[in-house]
């Protein structure tokens, strides 16, 4: 399963394109103790469409710590928050 995920960030709109091994892998890093925001930037980078990687990669030498804010905005669409009840 791959699924685009369009973010606006200031005036223009980026897509990402997310399976489930970008996220588990995602997920995985910062569980290990890698650095979060290196774990982010692996991340948007790793899903980010090709054609612009370019422009995306200057947003975030412009926009420092811009990765966890995009990464944080790709999981919250990819895998929303379920609410669970546990029945007694």
């Amino acid at each position: 399963m791959k699924q685009a995920i369009i973010l606006t960030i200031g005036m223009a709109d980026f897509s990402f394109n997310v399976t489930v091994q970008d996220h588990s892998d995602f997920v995985d890093s910062a569980a290990r103790g890698e650095s979060m925001t290196a774990a982010a930037h692996n991340f948007v980078m790793r899903t980010i469409d090709e054609k612009q990687k370019e422009a995306f990669k200057k947003l975030l030498t412009d926009s420092p710590g811009a990765e966890l804010q995009v990464a944080s905005n790709i999981k919250a669409e990819f895998s929303p928050i379920l609410e669970i009840k546990v029945k007694k």
